[in-house]
């Protein structure tokens, strides 16, 4: 029974056998018998040259479970054991002997690198299936895309921008809001996080809580929320929480905006709801009282 070379091939084979997460020897041996001289294989490429006593191996044997091994549901013992039944493990009266006889470009090294290398790519290809579940996901799970009626939007949007005016007056940020429920203004807020001493009082968050108390429900589905600035992260956050069926957004927020400007929210997995986008409209005017009010803000 004794096979003492162990080749690159070997290497590789354990390489795979190292996928099968939780694995025990025993289902390695049902499926394929020689799949265990292989693992023993691996295990004797860590013990020392020559002669070396029972501490030497069980440490050697520990070290294999705890890195190369992590994979495999095994005790050291059962390790010791299969060794010596398949010849490549000898106890003498000095200790004990590895027979095994790798070849020159096989070590511990070596399978150490290819069982990293090889995990890299298994999560890389579980990553991508991930993304492409999520994806799905979001493609099947996606509402109807709702009918755009560009002079509702173009009036809509003139609302928030009034509110946004009235916001920059008052010595707020100039960001205005109107929350729009089949065809009526449900809610309107411009800015109001210096008079309130509030920093979550955007107006977005001020008409949904509006609009929420008005309806009676947390949940705003069917609702367009029309805003004159991109929303910002917390904003989104909200938004998605809030299940709003659609944004319309006028001037983009390169910096801090968080639907298509720093960053896209609404495609972050696990953010389960994700509304239609329509960007801008009422854009310029929207981003001249923005630049008009920070540049007089500068003046002072």
């Amino acid at each position: 029974m004794l096979q003492p070379d162990y080749s690159t091939a070997d290497v590789e084979r354990f390489t795979a056998l190292s996928i099968r997460r939780g694995a025990g020897l025993e289902s390695i041996g049902r499926a394929n018998e020689d799949d265990l001289r292989v693992v023993a294989g691996a295990m004797l490429l860590g013990v020392p040259e020559g002669t070396f006593d029972s501490e030497a191996l069980e440490r050697a044997v520990k070290g294999f479970l705890r890195d190369e091994a992590d994979w495999l549901r095994a005790e050291p013992e059962e390790l010791i054991a299969l060794a010596k039944s398949w010849g490549l493990l000898e106890e003498t009266d000095g200790g004990f002997v590895s027979r095994l006889e790798p070849r020159i470009d096989v070590s511990r090294c070596r399978l150490l690198d290819e069982i990293e290398s090889a995990q890299v790519i298994l999560e890389e290809r579980r990553r991508r299936a991930r993304e492409a579940l999520q994806a799905r996901n979001r493609e099947v799970n996606a509402p109807p895309a709702p009918l755009i009626d560009d002079e509702a939007d173009a009036r809509f949007m003139a609302e928030a921008q009034k509110e946004a005016e009235a916001a920059g007056a008052a010595g707020e940020v100039p960001v205005g809001a109107v929350l729009v429920r089949e065809g009526e203004i449900v809610a309107r807020a411009g800015n109001r996080t210096i008079r309130d001493k509030d920093p979550t009082a955007h107006a977005e968050v001020l008409v949904m809580r509006e609009a929420a108390r008005k309806l009676g429900n947390h949940r705003l589905n069917g609702t367009t929320l029309y805003v004159t600035l991109e929303p910002c992260p917390m904003c989104a956050g909200a938004i998605a929480e809030a299940r709003c069926a659609r944004i319309v957004y006028g001037a983009p927020d390169p910096r801090r905006g968080a639907v298509a400007g720093a960053l896209e929210l609404f495609a972050v997995p696990g953010v389960n709801h994700r509304p239609h986008v329509t960007s801008g409209v009422g854009a310029e005017a929207a981003a001249k009282l923005l630049s008009d009010f920070f540049a007089a803000r500068r003046a002072k």
